[in-house]
């Protein structure tokens, strides 16, 4: 091996190194979310909706009626996005029987003061609603998704500490679910707790994407990180360690040892 080349096999391979620690973890999302994608057909009941009004807080599941009612408690105040919000008790029934009661929970009747807000948009993101398919085995549920702490954040002025924030990796959430014959059944995660399943039920917000692996929030890229680190540079180190591995010499080496 001539030094050149051996000089840029030593940088592939420092480059590759050095990239590791950080392109292994988007690797292995990538492949999270292809597997999910393959496995799983996944809606959300608000993102399929077309007319804007959010999705209903009552539906039909394979003649399963799921509703969420509410009654407001107390005072009205300012939530973070400077909406006004009333304390209520909300309660979610399948087929008539109460399976949760979240009491206290911000939910917002107005918009722009005059124009009412529609189905499960009243309770800000705190309760949604998911149709899931399992394609290997043809099984699908309804399920209901609950934040059960972060989505009560009042107002505040810049420089002010958020009343009520609580970090993505800090949330606790829950998950009820109702089969086709009527069965419901619950489960608590938190983000830093949950199945690959579960992450896919948990809605992205303002911070940005809900990640398996990654760290939530996780999503643009810029031109130093991570286009060129550590995605070029380990292509660059992959390729110079392609280019410049000494074939010959251990072609020859193991041939030296065939024939002693």
């Amino acid at each position: 091996m001539t030094h050149k080349k051996r000089k840029r096999l030593i940088i592939g391979v420092l480059l590759l190194v050095i990239s590791l620690p950080s392109i292994t973890p988007m690797l292995m999302e990538i492949a999270y979310r292809t597997e999910m994608n393959i496995r799983y057909d996944i809606k959300e009941l608000n993102a399929i909706r077309t007319d804007y009004t959010g999705a209903p807080d009552d539906t039909n599941y394979n003649g399963n009626i799921i509703r969420a009612s509410h009654v407001t408690t107390g005072e009205p105040y300012f939530n973070a996005w400077d909406s006004l919000v009333h304390p209520s008790d909300i309660r979610i029934t399948v087929n008539g029987e109460t399976v949760e009661t979240l009491e206290d929970y911000p939910v917002q009747l107005l918009e722009y003061e005059e124009l009412a807000v529609e189905g499960l948009d009243r309770y800000n993101g705190a309760i949604t609603y998911w149709t899931v398919e399992d394609k290997f085995t043809d099984k699908d549920f309804f399920g209901i998704v609950i934040s059960q702490n972060g989505y009560d954040m009042r107002f505040h002025r810049d420089g002010e500490v958020m009343p009520g924030y609580v970090s993505t990796e800090d949330r606790e959430f829950k998950l009820i679910s109702i089969q086709k014959d009527g069965t419901v059944s619950e489960e608590s995660f938190t983000f830093e707790n949950k199945s690959k399943l579960q992450t896919q039920l948990i809605t992205e917000d303002f911070s940005g994407p809900i990640n398996y692996y990654l760290a939530p929030g996780y999503y643009y890229p810029s031109l130093l990180y991570p286009l060129l680190y550590p995605w070029i540079t380990s292509i660059v180190g992959l390729a110079l360690i392609l280019f410049n591995f000494p074939y010959g010499a251990m072609k020859k080496r193991s041939a030296a040892k065939s024939a002693q």
